[in-house]
């Protein structure tokens, strides 16, 4: 498998896993304003690097497209870890 395939293959896998991500979470906006529009802003952008990553693959950037793609995890992994954010990762294999 050339570098090109691989890296597209693990791509379409962490955007897939992602999308699915986005589709089946649950919000549990903490009780403090503040707090709420930071959940609503990391939400919003880890999107843009959703899309971003997208983007990039579709251009052959495949460095690009994966370190968009890591942000957009790292940022709802970190609301999921201070419980603003419901939700399994399900990665096909």
């Amino acid at each position: 498998m050339t570098f090109e395939e691989e890296a597209r293959k693990k791509l379409d896998r962490y955007i897939g896993g992602t999308e699915s991500v986005f589709r089946e979470m649950r919000v549990n906006p903490p009780g403090d304003e503040s707090l709420r529009k930071a959940v609503e802003s990391n939400i919003s952008l880890s999107r843009q690097y959703l899309a971003d990553s997208k983007y990039y693959l579709d251009k052959g950037d495949f460095i690009t497209a994966l370190v968009c793609i890591a942000y957009c995890e790292g940022l709802i992994d970190a609301c999921r870890n201070l419980g603003w954010l419901s939700y399994e990762w399900a990665f096909k294999e």
